[in-house]
């Protein structure tokens, strides 16, 4: 099946300039960091930038098992990626996208919570008893796609970010893990360095100022970039005929933590809220026998609590929006 991707308008920056954001791409590449000797290095980028680079994530094995999983997956049920006629909104923006692999698929359990990865992760989000769960999804931009220019965006965001101190630990979190080599000419993850306390893109431009970059990254498979659902991202569009695969991880935050906020005395920062009100957790994650790994997959949507009360029935989950996609 041949997959074009839906060409959007550039509504977020200015169309005159660029067909995506504002046309200003830095030539300067991001540091890289190891995962695990910089550690701290990148916890300090990450918290003035709002995103980290890390180099040599997943090893060859791994890269070669989840794509494995990819084809065999494709295959087998090529209407959870869109594959089909029947594509939704989602997929035509994303190119193909395997929603919730985790709940039928037991072997991906391990990369939840990677040893490359996810200690930084708990660092930026204050500590491996606050980190949660949230999705798990694979992305493949296939050959030949086209030019979707997706405009710059953020995902899930909180008000209190514009004036709390200290802003860290962040709310949500991404993890994607380039899948495939990702060079000048294929689709490449794309962020604006500090804009996360900005309300639009335009915003970030004007204050800014200089300090505006599009930057784009690059990498070989295995390469990891950590960024704060605040930052302005898109998918920078390549030649219109390379590839790109991803594995995309989305964790928030629990607990509450003591902050301040300005003309409010004592303010406490709540839990992170629910970063999708579709996404559901296998029973055997959610009901894990560790109390560790319940309170990892603890951060439930009102359609988990519905389908754990239903005794995780599989009607209720047929019924549910991407409950097999």
């Amino acid at each position: 099946m041949v997959v074009k991707l839906e060409k959007h308008e550039n509504v977020s920056g200015d169309a005159n300039l660029a067909a995506q954001g504002f046309g200003r791409i830095s030539k300067i590449p991001p540091p890289e960091f190891d995962p695990i000797v910089d550690k701290d290095a990148a916890y300090l980028y990450f918290s003035e930038h709002g995103f980290a680079v890390l180099k040599g994530c997943l090893n060859e094995k791994e890269v070669t098992h989840l794509n494995d999983f990819i084809d065999r997956t494709q295959l087998e049920r090529p209407d959870a990626w869109g594959l089909t006629k029947q594509r939704t909104s989602y997929q035509h923006a994303s190119g193909l996208i395997f929603s919730q692999p985790l709940l039928d698929y037991p072997e991906l359990d391990p990369y939840t919570q990677h040893p490359s990865s996810f200690p930084l992760v708990a660092k930026l989000m204050g500590g491996f008893e606050n980190v949660r769960f949230s999705e798990f999804n694979f992305r493949d931009t296939p050959e030949g796609a086209g030019h979707g220019a997706m405009n710059f965006h953020h995902d899930a965001v909180i008000a209190d970010r514009y004036k709390r101190e200290p802003y860290m630990p962040c709310d949500w979190l991404c993890a994607i893990h380039y899948l495939t080599d990702v060079e000048p000419g294929n689709p490449a993850f794309c962020v604006v360095p500090g804009s996360t306390r900005y309300q639009t893109l335009e915003e970030a431009y004007e204050y800014l100022g200089n300090a505006y970059w599009e930057v784009p990254i690059y990498g070989d498979a295995g390469t990891c970039v950590l960024y704060d659902t605040a930052l302005y991202h898109t998918r920078l569009d390549g030649d219109g005929q390379r590839s790109r695969r991803t594995w995309h991880q989305y964790y928030a935050r629990g607990g509450w933590l003591p902050s301040s906020l300005e003309d409010i005395e004592n303010y406490t920062r709540p839990p992170t809220p629910v970063l999708t009100n579709w996404n559901l957790f296998p029973e055997r994650l959610a009901l894990h026998p560790d109390p560790a790994t319940r309170l990892f997959f603890s951060h439930w949507n009102t359609a988990q609590c519905e389908w754990v009360a239903s005794g995780f029935s599989e009607e209720i989950r047929n019924a549910m929006p991407r409950g097999n996609k």
